[in-house]
């Protein structure tokens, strides 16, 4: 009990601090602020994208081994609806983070304010209308009636991951890449989905650590398929990455090796050191390993890892060039993040306060057996 208390005493100072920086920050440099804010949205949203990506593929394929993992993929998806309120403050920064932002000429045919606002709302209503067609499938579960519960789920999963692709690569189009409206890539959008999903199986590997649930604790075997899967969409991420470096180097145009140029110089290549050999080669090296990948520990391990450095691959996405770089900045950015953490984790709180995972049978926890 005083654990307990000691650990909510010190998230209570840890959120304090948080907005205090951020408070701060707004009178220093809202621009800074803004980018920072952009770097901790994209990451989180890419995250829980993720995780909805997971389930519908897990409903699609009638997984057996997403079981034990599907009440908590259902915990983080309750956080949706918050982060698309919190994502207002994007559209707010629009005018300090855009290039293509501009008052007096706001004709462009793709990138204007009016457009872009009506894009983020069709985005968060497709994937907020994903995740609710998903709680009505278990609605019908919960009553009983599973074979109408395992076709609204395969319906949903059918029309949904469709969806949740073509949007989830226009905002990354919109979000990130408009950034820098001279350069274009067309697997930009694949490769923050990529990432989102490497992410998305490290969140869910923690959560196995983080939050119990007595009738939904995975097997060797489930956390097996959960390794396998994880090293499946590292090489994924891993693949695209270079294929969009092999194909800007090919080319050789001057617009489009800038992007990579500034972010392999100076301190920019450091970091992509960092990711390639932390998001890449070490994780990758571990979970060729069968023992690691059965292993709950190992997991939470490698998930944590990665999770942090999907926030670092983000960063390194965004920051140069847009804004000049200091310790202030990355202060900015783990505040961002640590403020929207705290967004998402009270209705996922509510949500788990409100829908135990006890109350699902073990056998109705995923799709039916395989």
């Amino acid at each position: 009990m005083a654990m307990r208390a000691a650990r909510r005493s010190a998230g209570f100072v840890a959120l304090l601090l948080a907005v205090g920086v951020v408070v701060a920050a707004a009178f220093v440099d809202v621009r800074e602020l803004a980018a920072a804010f952009l770097v901790a949205y994209a990451a989180a949203v890419s995250v829980v994208l993720g995780v909805l990506a997971l389930t519908l593929i897990a409903h699609l394929t009638t997984a057996t081994w997403f079981r034990p993992f599907r009440p908590r993929a259902q915990l983080v998806l309750t956080c949706l609806p918050a982060l698309a309120l919190v994502g207002v403050l994007l559209l707010l920064a629009i005018p300090v983070l855009y290039p293509w932002f501009d008052a007096a000429n706001p004709a462009h045919v793709y990138l204007n304010t009016p457009f872009f606002i009506a894009r983020w709302v069709v985005y968060w209503a497709v994937w907020i209308g994903i995740e609710a067609s998903l709680r009505r499938a278990r609605d019908v579960e919960r009553s009983g009636d599973i074979e109408q519960a395992n076709r609204r789920f395969r319906r949903a999963a059918s029309a949904g991951l469709p969806l949740l692709a073509l949007t989830m690569t226009f905002a990354a189009f919109d979000w990130l890449m408009s950034l820098t409206p001279d350069w274009q890539s067309s697997i930009y959008g694949v490769y923050w989905f990529a990432g989102g999903m490497v992410a998305a199986l490290g969140l869910l590997a923690v959560l196995v650590r983080l939050i119990g649930a007595p009738s939904a604790e995975p097997s060797p075997d489930d956390v097996h398929a959960l390794g396998k899967l994880m090293l499946t969409f590292i090489l994924f991420w891993v693949y695209i990455g270079f294929s969009q470096y092999i194909v800007m180097w090919s080319g050789d145009l001057p617009r489009e090796v800038t992007w990579y140029a500034d972010r392999a110089s100076g301190g920019w290549g450091l970091v992509a050191g960092l990711l390639i050999f932390g998001n890449f080669v070490f994780p990758g090296l571990l979970l060729f390993i069968r023992s690691v990948k059965r292993s709950v520990a190992m997991l939470t391990l490698i998930g944590a890892a990665l999770l942090a450095l999907h926030c670092v691959d983000t960063f390194w996405i965004v920051m140069p060039g847009l804004v000049p770089v200091r310790w202030w900045t990355v202060l900015i950015t783990v505040a961002s993040l640590g403020l929207l953490s705290a967004a998402a984790v009270v209705p996922m709180r509510l949500r788990r306060r409100a829908v135990p995972a006890r109350t699902l049978p073990p056998e109705h926890l995923g799709g039916q057996p395989g």
